[in-house]
């Protein structure tokens, strides 16, 4: 379990990583961290101050710059706490239900599905759910994928392969889920997975991303906006995804199209001065029979000559005494 117990809803501006003129130093605690840019007048940079130990430069960790009234934090420092799942099996009954990756579809838990487990009544309270809470995958395919809890309708728990992530309630939950769809998030992520047959990520890569933290105002607007916005992205990403299937299959259709158009001779106008196509295959059959004759080929048993009479057309074949229609 990877937890600051100092920090709680009402001490966690004093853990905040500060991007101002001058740092802001509450407590002088060993967890104590700071971020703030450094004075004007000399290089203007971020530094970071983690306890009593000399501010450090993180020019190279901070990827832009971010208005004034903002600030950049580590996210284990921004949570309350980051909390690994519950390994327990499966079970069709048991004591409390136990939230799965599996059992999270689309940013949607489906209740339903959701199996029990058995657990100590005392570990309970540990990895309970609480709306507002945000799990995070730390392995397999689905790595780094997040779950805003907005409901729990029964008590539950949730299970090993997810983390749990908790935070001070002055902050905006769908502020922080929409972090953590971000390009920002995932590239920080990617930097901190382990590359095995299984990807995974830890806790500790959590912990120590940097959030851009807006103040809760604009935070909010923010949240508005984006959800105005995420309306019209859905839409266009499902008409984007019909798009692209029809085209990778228009193309194809559009080909073959236009070749039958061109088979049957309908691609190009029609030139009545060109030498009718039968007086070309009666060429090429009296050179064939030249060839045949000199003994250079043999003759195909099966060899036919197609005509039209009658509006019809007929196939007379060489094996054949008569027509065929």
């Amino acid at each position: 379990m990877l937890t600051h117990p100092l920090l709680t809803s009402t001490s966690i501006t004093s853990y905040c990583i500060y991007f101002c003129s001058t740092p802001t130093v509450l407590n002088p605690i060993s967890l104590f961290i700071v971020i703030y840019k450094h004075n004007p007048r000399t290089d203007n940079l971020p530094y970071e101050k983690v306890g009593e130990n000399e501010p450090v430069c993180i020019a190279d960790q901070v990827p832009f710059e971010i208005p004034e009234s903002w600030a950049w934090v580590r996210w284990g420092t921004l949570s309350e706490s980051i909390q690994y799942g519950y390994n327990a099996p499966a079970q069709e009954n048991g004591r409390i239900k136990m939230v799965r990756i599996s059992d999270i579809q689309d940013n949607v838990v489906l209740w339903e599905k959701v199996p029990y487990c058995d657990i100590k009544k005392s570990d309970i309270d540990t990895y309970l759910l609480k709306p507002n809470d945000i799990l995070f995958a730390r392995t397999s395919g689905t790595v780094g994928k997040s779950y805003l809890v907005q409901e729990v309708p029964e008590q539950a728990i949730y299970a090993g392969y997810l983390i749990r992530t908790r935070y001070s309630d002055q902050l905006c939950p769908q502020y922080l889920k929409f972090f953590m769809e971000s390009e920002l998030y995932w590239s920080q992520l990617r930097e901190g997975t382990i590359a095995t047959a299984q990807p995974n990520c830890n806790g500790k890569t959590l912990g120590n991303m940097l959030v851009p933290i807006p103040p809760l105002s604009e935070q909010i607007r923010i949240v508005a906006n984006l959800n105005t916005i995420m309306v019209y992205v859905t839409e266009y990403s499902t008409a984007y995804s019909i798009a692209k299937q029809l085209r990778g299959s228009f193309s194809e259709q559009l080909k073959k199209s236009i070749l039958q158009e061109a088979v049957q001779g309908k691609l190009i106008p029609q030139d009545p001065d060109d030498e009718p196509a039968s007086d070309l295959l009666e060429r090429i059959h009296v050179e064939k029979e030249q060839l045949i004759k000199d003994g250079k080929i043999k003759r195909d048993k099966h060899e036919s000559v197609i005509f039209r009479r009658d509006n019809s057309h007929y196939e007379k074949r060489e094996s054949l005494l008569g027509f065929t229609a």
